[in-house]
């Protein structure tokens, strides 16, 4: 290696050496030379802020009620339950006592039942128009005289009738382009579900999916309740389909 004469004084090894600094490939390269790479920890953050605005805000869930609340709700029911079979009209209800969430505007399943069994359920509009208690009050009514399925509730069956209330999350429409992809899209055990065809609607709550577990039959089950061939959820034009999640609570439960 040549020694220039800068280097004169040094040992030949100290020679090598300062010569061997100042090669071009041994240079340290200036920080703005560098690409930066985003720290690990930014990118995790971002996620963790992304992950808890959908869980939180974005996700359809139910529009869940304090113990106190659903006491109050079943308890107002069934005083509605007996109203109704005795034909005095809807109770009467002093909305100074109940809390916020009670007069928001939320709509509500009404199920009836006896010995277990279905005895009524309605639901008069999937449109949240009134506070929720009153939207309870006016399905208890139609649950226990107005279900086509079954003969008005009478007097001497009050006192074995269960009621239990279904509370109804914001409704989400899905769109597909084919039955393969809706039955991906559903969700079996937190999805009911409302089909429409023109000025006809039907709809299964959640726990429906304890009885229909496979998703086309619990759709083929939907259109025949709407009157509908089993199968007309498969062809076109197909219906309109929203899913939509409950907070279900029941007496004695």
């Amino acid at each position: 290696m040549r020694k220039d004469a800068e280097y004169t004084g040094l040992t030949p090894a100290a020679q090598d050496l300062a010569q061997l600094n100042e090669r071009p490939s041994c240079r340290m390269v200036p920080d703005m030379d560098i690409p930066k790479r985003q720290p690990t920890w930014r990118f995790l953050a971002a996620a963790a802020i992304v992950f808890v605005i959908w869980y939180f805000f974005l996700q359809p869930r139910a529009q869940t009620l304090d113990a106190s609340e659903q006491v109050e709700l079943l308890r107002l029911a069934r005083a509605q339950l007996v109203a109704a079979v005795s034909g005095s009209g809807t109770v009467e209800v002093d909305e100074s006592v109940l809390s916020p969430r009670l007069l928001e505007p939320r709509s509500a399943f009404v199920t009836l039942s006896l010995d277990g069994a279905l005895r009524g359920c309605m639901i008069d509009t999937f449109e949240p128009h009134e506070p929720l208690y009153q939207n309870v009050l006016h399905n208890t009514a139609l649950a226990a005289t107005g279900d086509e399925r079954f003969p008005a509730v009478t007097e001497a069956l009050i006192d074995g009738m269960g009621i239990a209330i279904s509370v109804l999350t914001v409704r989400r429409a899905i769109a597909f382009g084919g039955p393969e992809v809706l039955i991906e899209t559903l969700e079996p055990n937190l999805d009911g579900v409302i089909l429409t065809i023109e000025d006809t609607t039907a709809s299964y709550l959640p726990e429906i999916w304890e009885t229909f577990p496979d998703p086309e039959e619990f759709l083929s089950q939907l259109c025949a309740k709407a009157g509908w061939s089993a199968d007309r959820w498969r062809r076109e034009p197909y219906p309109e389909v929203l899913t939509y999640r409950t907070f279900r609570f029941e007496e004695g439960g």
